[in-house]
Formats: structure tokens, sequence, C-alpha cells
């Protein structure tokens, strides 16, 4: 999928030009099995299933910090990638 796609789409779904320009291109990056996630939702903006790691899931993370899908898939992969900075960055409340 081309980085302007994911753009356009993130526009759609209520991102603003700015925002959908920076996360379009990390999302493009997604870890297996994230990446494939983020294409279900793409296709169907309903459809938004979880995915567990060191402690978090997508769900919670939407629910409990008020992300969006595509910054919850984010933050896992950051998780997934760099596991320590990224579980202080949490337990401080940092979304």
């Amino acid at each position: 999928m081309e980085e302007q796609t994911i753009i356009n789409i993130l526009e759609q779904r209520g991102y603003d030009t700015r925002s959908a320009k920076l996360v379009a291109g990390e999302l493009l990056k997604l870890s297996n099995p994230l990446n494939k996630l983020f294409t279900e939702w793409i296709e169907l903006e309903s459809c938004k299933k979880d995915f567990s790691t060191n402690g978090y899931s997508l769900l919670a993370l939407m629910k409990e910090r008020n992300m969006t899908y595509p910054a919850a898939l984010l933050t896992m992969d950051w998780l997934i990638k760099d596991p320590t900075n990224a579980l202080t960055s949490l337990k401080r409340g940092i979304k």
C-alpha cells in the first residue's frame, strides 16, 4: 500500500493532514503481526482486533489512554522493538 493512500484514509477517518503524514510512514514499518492488523483496519475501519505484548493490549491502550487504533498499533510496535524504553514511558503515563 502506498503512503499517500494511507494518508488519505487517515484523513477520511479524522486525522488532520499533518498528523496523517507523520504517522503514515511509520505505519508502513509495523512489525508482524501488527502490519496485518493495520491492513485489515485500513480495509475496514470497524476491524479492530486485539494484540497483547509486555502486559499491554491494543484495545486496552485505546480505552485507557484514549488512543486511536493506529496510535495503539504504533505503541505496540514500540513495545516489540524497544521494550525497555516503551515500558518506562508507558509506566510514567506518556501516550
